[in-house]
């Protein structure tokens, strides 16, 4: 690989205050993509991208939250200030640890509209430019839960399964007008602020569910961040036509 393959392209990447979006936005800029950041911790995105412009990157740092529509597409905007948007990574998601029977409306609310209605905001925003363009990238991250039956994530699930199908379906929509749809099925990743808000009360009897069910090795290394990043890289480095529509990515034993 050439060591700066996406020089002259500009990305957003949601949810890039921790995690896999942080570590996403390192390698973008490391390959030389200009990054416009969004996610709701301020402090984190300044931060980051004072880190990404000492190492030789540029980046743009617009706190977001992914359930205000407005905030959304002021992010998509301000990749116009840099020439447009070439690159959208949906990463931003959030999921609470509890079962169907104890659920609370307003929890629901929260996750399908941060991680589903969020993502199809951000889509329509970038795809203005995208389409007018004939070219650009989508690449929405979505999670082995997905497809298995994970208790007490149903409604995490739930909403990755749509991102899943609606990935499907917006690239039937539109690759024929240039624009590359791709996701990333990630499982088990270390290293993120993911589970923090997972009720302590809850979470041994379900990590004992998931082990009991074989959805959870305990005894594999996990993956990191950074792994994922490197996944993500190499999807958006692929020459046009070329797509790799769909990656899986776990832990060997997992």
């Amino acid at each position: 690989m050439e060591p700066r393959p996406l020089a002259g392209r500009v990305g957003v990447v949601t949810g890039a205050s921790s995690g896999i979006g942080a570590a996403t936005a390192r390698a973008l800029a490391a390959a030389g993509m200009t990054v416009v950041l969004g996610a709701r911790r301020a402090d984190r995105l300044a931060a980051l991208c004072n880190e990404i412009r000492a190492a030789g990157g540029e980046a743009e740092a617009v706190p977001t939250d992914m359930r205000d529509e407005g905030q959304v597409e002021a992010l998509i905007a301000a990749a116009a200030r840099h020439g447009g948007v070439d690159a959208l990574v949906n990463n931003a998601a959030i999921g609470l640890l509890r079962t169907i029977a104890d659920g609370r409306v307003d929890d629901w609310r929260a996750v399908f509209e941060t991680n589903v209605v969020g993502v199809l905001v951000a889509c329509r925003a970038a795809l203005r430019t995208m389409l007018s363009r004939g070219r650009g990238d989508i690449l929405n991250v979505t999670s082995a839960s997905a497809h298995e039956a994970w208790p007490y994530l149903g409604v995490y699930a739930a909403s990755k399964a749509a991102v899943h199908t609606l990935s499907r379906s917006l690239r039937a929509e539109v690759a024929s007008r240039g624009v590359r749809v791709m996701t990333i099925e990630i499982h088990n990743v270390g290293g993120t602020d993911f589970a923090n808000a997972f009720d302590p009360a809850v979470l041994p009897e379900a990590l004992a569910r998931w082990r009991a069910t074989g959805l959870l090795n305990p005894e594999t290394p996990m993956i990191t961040p950074e792994d994922a990043a490197r996944a993500i890289v190499f999807q958006l480095v692929q020459p046009d036509p070329a797509s790799v529509h769909e990656v899986v990515l776990r832990s060997r034993a997992n």
